[in-house]
């Protein structure tokens, strides 16, 4: 699972001034946090079903299944996320000038 972490929007976020847009760092947080959240799931789900006695063909089939619907769910997450943290840079560039 490739996403941007957490740890890298924080660097993002200490770049600026947060003062400048406090409710959209916020929001880009909270956001950052489900994703967080989400993939951490998906993860647990993974491990159950590598340790579980299925077979391999079924296991994989499986596997697929639940890495397709984690990506289904998380992708408005993300395109929120990538829309805010353009939002926030703009707005703390703006602030800069």
């Amino acid at each position: 699972m490739e996403y941007k972490g957490k740890l890298e929007t924080n660097v993002v976020a200490d770049t600026y001034p947060s003062e400048a847009a406090p409710g959209i760092e916020a929001n880009l947080h909270c956001l950052l946090n489900a994703l967080e959240s989400m993939d951490r799931r998906t993860a647990l789900e993974l491990e159950r079903l590598d340790g579980s006695c299925a077979e391999e063909d079924l296991k994989e089939f499986i596997k697929q299944d639940i890495l397709s619907r984690h990506q289904a769910r998380r992708q408005s997450l993300q395109d929120a996320t990538e829309a805010l943290r353009a939002q926030y840079r703009a707005v703390c560039l703006s602030d800069g000038d």
